[in-house]
């Protein structure tokens, strides 16, 4: 048997790992992924979708790590994982934001009827305790509903389930003290 084809096979091999040596850092995947997370950020991935988003973010680490360790594939191949996470974790987002959307929308709902009832409670009380809470109900009215309306307007769900969530404690308080 000659020689000839297993040095042909060596040199190929040679070559295939001296060019995968030779590859330099891939900037560019890394740059997207890290710009895809980003995105996400501005987008609220991360607030509709949390545990998806922090797959993808955990999975960016993991790309980071190859680059400093010099492993150019696998920050490659990390990166471009990044991205495809990225992904899915927006599609997922979509959805918990229009499902969060309507939760919020019926709370908002429950929250005002719950307004109206206690300010006509308060209204149909006499005294000077009963003429302050009114107007403690009347300016947080003033400022709770711009705020809202804000958060409606610029389609931030989650931030308005924490408004929502702190007025009902607020509403609470003003029950209390109307004596329901």
């Amino acid at each position: 048997m000659s020689k000839q084809p297993v040095l042909n096979c060596l040199t190929i091999v040679s070559f295939l790992l001296v060019a995968a040596a030779c590859a330099g850092p891939p900037t560019e995947a890394m740059t997207a992924a890290e710009q895809s997370i980003s995105d996400a950020v501005e987008a609220e991935v991360d607030k509709y979708a949390p545990a998806e988003y922090e797959a993808a973010a955990a999975e960016l680490e993991k790309a980071k790590g190859h680059m400093a360790a010099e492993e150019y594939s696998d920050a490659k191949a990390a990166a471009e994982n990044t991205m495809a996470l990225v992904e899915a974790a927006s599609q997922e987002a979509v959805v918990q934001k229009e499902l969060q959307k309507r939760e919020v929308m019926e709370t908002l709902r429950a929250f005002a009827d719950r307004m109206i009832g206690l300010s006509n409670t308060v209204e149909n009380t006499s005294g000077r305790t009963a003429r302050e809470l009114a107007q403690e109900i009347n300016e947080f009215k003033g400022v709770f509903e711009p705020q809202v309306n804000e958060l409606v307007s610029s389609e931030k769900w989650h931030d308005l389930k924490t408004v929502l969530e702190e007025a009902n404690m607020l509403a609470d308080s003003f029950e209390e003290r109307a004596g329901g």
